[in-house]
């Protein structure tokens, strides 16, 4: 009897032990997924005050093609917010973002959704970029003019539901450190 208890107990332990492994791997995933919001946050606030000027910039190059028949040079200026969402893969691939509750990962997932709004807009600018054709200058002037319309409407609404999902994590991380 006593060695049945003995191995019964080394099992719980080891079940124990795997439980609290399991837990920190997933508090860590979520610290990354926590710091690459925040990265992404501070991206999206460097690119933010340009936005309006680099609408108006485009809207001049049209302006003087139409006017002048000419493609302007030099070419405006832009700027593509650099976005990531590694660690959220990693998190929903581990099962990590299952330690939140169900109210936390729907306002996570929505910030990397309106984070892929962004990107497709970033997306869209490279496409672009990378196929001038002044032969079509004005379709092609129009695509920036798009893009930078969409991008003053997206990513505020991007920053604030980051801010949000950061807030979710930081306080589950607070609720996990309390009740370590």
């Amino acid at each position: 009897m006593a060695i049945f208890v003995s191995v019964l107990l080394a099992f719980a332990a080891e079940q124990w032990r795997d439980d609290i492994n399991e837990k920190r791997r997933a508090t860590a995933t979520l610290e990354l997924v926590r710091a690459e919001l925040e990265l992404n946050l501070a991206e999206l606030r460097d690119v933010a005050p340009s936005r309006e000027q680099m609408l108006q910039d485009f809207v001049a190059a049209m302006a003087t093609l139409q006017k002048d028949n000419t493609f302007p040079t030099p070419f405006p200026e832009f700027a593509i917010p650099e976005i990531t969402n590694i660690a959220y893969e990693l998190a929903t691939d581990s099962g990590a973002v299952t330690q939140l509750s169900t109210d936390g990962v729907l306002v996570i997932a929505r910030a990397y959704d309106a984070l892929a709004d962004v990107e497709a807009n970033a997306d869209f600018l490279d496409r672009r970029n990378a196929q001038i054709r002044y032969d079509d200058g004005e379709q092609y002037l129009s695509g920036f003019i798009y893009y930078a319309n969409r991008a003053i409407i997206s990513e505020p609404d991007a920053i604030e539901r980051l801010q949000e999902a950061i807030a979710v994590l930081t306080e589950a991380e607070i609720s996990s450190s309390e009740a370590d």
